[in-house]
């Protein structure tokens, strides 16, 4: 395999950022000079926006664990079970919280916890050297992350934007490609559909980190944003196109509009679509579904148009037309039980090194902590730990070689930064292949902290035996912890999914309020969940994907109808359909849905209401959940049963 150059250039970067580190840091004479190491090989991220997004993040949650670690110790001074019932119980609230996010957020609050870990639990014996650990520990990771910072603008860095833009115009192509399939009369994809969901939501943690890419990285991440939305909207809105009848004109017309504007004629078809729209609107016995097909034509155009827009931003750092909030899902099922699972695991730990009395039990626990926190960000801990004890024989054994062999003739900074090049270069130019460029950080990650270079240096061998023992220790602990203390399975995933696609269509029929945007995100991310967890025996049906996407499509079609009546709620008329349109959304009534629309539509025509706007788009809206209703009624029955909002606020009819 061919090596890129700027992998190498990432490689020389990270030697470089990690050597000046440890000289600073052994320079101003630092208490665990290593950790400054350790905090560069953290932070190497082949991009700058990806290593100064986790730096700050690292920055943040190290103030957040060292103040901590003074409130903690302070309130349990001399007290070992209160000081390790109140870490670990801290330890919990942290992977909770880490559960929310994903990420370098999710790194940052895992980070928060298991710092009280290295600068408390270590000193359990010696609580008077809890503030010296501390300021010592926030020197060396502000030294790591400065250096890093340094060396990455001195020699140039690439930018995160130019790889996103790329990744984003692939997945253009492929929503086109899908598009033109669908409009043009083929079958509808669902699995495909499911697919397109999941490479969108894939962008996001690019999407969050290429802010800090360059000094308009705010708008650049703006564009970013507008773009990952408008794919969302597009697949929405062909999938209502589809549902149009194949032999109606103004159907074909419609479909013919949206082919134009996928090849690049868009201000063509708007400017079609409109007069269309004003000629159906000024004739007196204008049809809810012609308004409705036109205007959702529109949107899909208009949300083309957004994507051009974004990629524009994105590739010039100019200000997007609109920006919009990524949402943070919560499933808090899931952050509960990694919670419960993490407390379990130390608990059990604790207790073993208790009863087992050996030496340096402190720092046993806190590496256990740290491997246990750090497995609740990745995405399959199981397989994560596998990867991490692969890394770790690797690094035990560089860090042997390099520790016994080649640094015991002197204590010369130049033969240690000299012997520790090949270990970080192997590490770095894994990076190479994104499937195992997580293997690379961990194997460097834990070759500096099996070194652990000082000034001057140790060779005890003793010392260096027992580190490695502990992280075994931690390894076991962790992997154990993923199999047997309360394990996520894929199949309980795809229940996640699907309980929460219902609880989502329960709140959205009863006039919750929602940002449009952020439940377009979050029903797409829904569905990239679902569909990374099909796979191998619990592959899901494909009735069942129908049913969340018909679903998803209901709710966001009702969410949008009470957000725009709400816009005209000053007016007497618009407030007494309220009521009748809810209960026609609870009891799934396709016809009162469509009549309610025709009589917005009659009011606007006569002049009447609030702004043009919005009840155009509240018809459209209207007829949008009536044509799912109508096409997909059976299947949402049977996907969200028969009284899918509780307590009876509502029942299917």
């Amino acid at each position: 395999m061919v090596i890129p150059v700027h992998i190498w250039g990432h490689a020389l970067r990270i030697w470089l950022a990690a050597v000046t580190a440890l000289y600073v840091a052994f320079w101003l004479q630092l208490g665990g000079a290593s950790s400054a190491a350790v905090t560069v090989a953290i932070l190497a991220q082949p991009t700058r926006g990806a290593a100064l997004a986790k730096a700050a993040n690292r920055i943040a949650a190290t103030f957040i664990g060292a103040t901590m670690s003074i409130v903690i110790a302070g309130l349990f001074p001399g007290e070992r079970v209160g000081l390790l019932a109140a870490f670990i119980l801290w330890m919990c609230v942290c992977v909770f919280i880490a559960s929310y996010f994903r990420g370098f957020r999710a790194y940052a609050a895992v980070l928060s916890g298991y710092t009280v870990g290295i600068i408390t639990i270590v000193n359990i014996d010696a609580p008077q050297k809890v503030f010296a650990t501390m300021t010592d520990r926030v020197a060396a990771i502000t030294i790591g992350i400065l250096c890093v910072t340094l060396i990455n603008d001195l020699f140039g860095s690439s930018p995160v934007w130019p790889g996103l833009e790329r990744r984003i115009t692939q997945v253009w192509h492929d929503v086109r490609g899908y598009a033109r399939d669908a409009l043009g009369g083929a079958k509808d994809d669902v699995k495909r559909a499911g697919m397109l969901f999941a490479q969108i939501a894939a962008l996001r943690d690019e999407v969050d980190i290429v802010a800090h890419d360059m000094a308009d990285g705010r708008h650049r991440a703006g564009g970013a944003r507008s773009a990952m939305l408008a794919l969302v909207e597009i697949v929405q809105q062909v999938r209502l196109v589809h549902l149009l009848d194949r032999d109606d004109p103004l159907a074909v017309t419609i479909r013919n509009q949206c082919l134009a504007a996928l090849d690049g004629n868009r201000s063509e078809a708007l400017a079609f679509l409109a007069t269309l729209r004003d000629d159906e609107l000024s004739r007196p016995d204008a049809t809810v579904a012609a308004i409705g097909q036109i205007q959702q034509a529109h949107r899909c155009v208009e949300s083309i148009t957004q994507l051009e827009n974004g990629l524009l931003s994105l590739r010039e750092g100019s200000e997007p037309a609109r920006d919009v909030r990524l949402p943070h899902r919560k499933e808090f099922f899931f952050a509960l039980q990694n919670a419960i699972r993490i407390g379990i695991a130390l608990s059990a730990g604790t207790l073993f090194l208790v009863l087992a009395g050996w030496p340096a039990s402190a720092l046993a626990l806190t590496i256990t902590a740290i491997v246990c926190a750090l497995s609740t960000t990745m995405l399959d801990p199981s397989k994560a730990v596998v990867a991490a004890m692969a890394s770790f024989v690797l690094a035990a054994a560089s860090a042997d070689v390099v520790h016994f062999y080649l640094l015991t003739d002197s204590q010369d900074f130049i033969r240690l930064a000299i012997a520790i090049a090949p270990m970080m270069f192997f590490g770095c130019l894994l990076s190479a292949n994104p499937k195992i460029a997580g293997i690379g950080v961990m194997m460097n990650v834990m070759f500096l902290f099996l070194l652990s270079p000082s000034n001057p240096q140790s060779f005890n061998a003793l010392s260096f035996f027992s580190q490695c023992m502990f992280v075994a220790f931690a390894l076991g602990v962790v992997f154990l912890a993923s199999r047997l203390v309360w394990p996520v399975s894929d199949l309980d995933k795809q229940r996640a999914v699907v309980r929460a696609a219902k609880e989502t269509l329960a709140a959205s029929v009863t006039g919750r309020k929602y940002s449009l945007s952020a439940l377009r995100i979050a029903l797409a991310s829904r569905i990239a969940d679902f569909v990374a967890a099909a796979t191998g025996k619990h592959r899901s049906h494909p009735e069942v994907l129908k049913g969340l996407l018909a679903t998803n499509d209901l709710s966001l079609a009702s969410a949008a109808a009470y957000a725009h009546l709400e816009q005209n709620s000053d007016d007497p008329a618009i407030c007494s359909m309220l009521g009748p349109l809810e209960r026609a959304l609870q009891s799934g009534n396709s016809r009162r849905l469509y009549a309610g629309a025709r009589s917005i539509l009659r009011r606007m025509q006569k002049g009447k209401g609030g702004p043009q706007e919005t009840l155009l788009a509240a018809v459209t809206d209207l007829w949008s959940a009536s044509l799912v209703l109508e096409r997909e009624r059976r299947r949402i029955r049977h996907f969200a049963g028969r009284s899918f909002v509780s307590k009876g606020e509502g029942r299917w009819a």
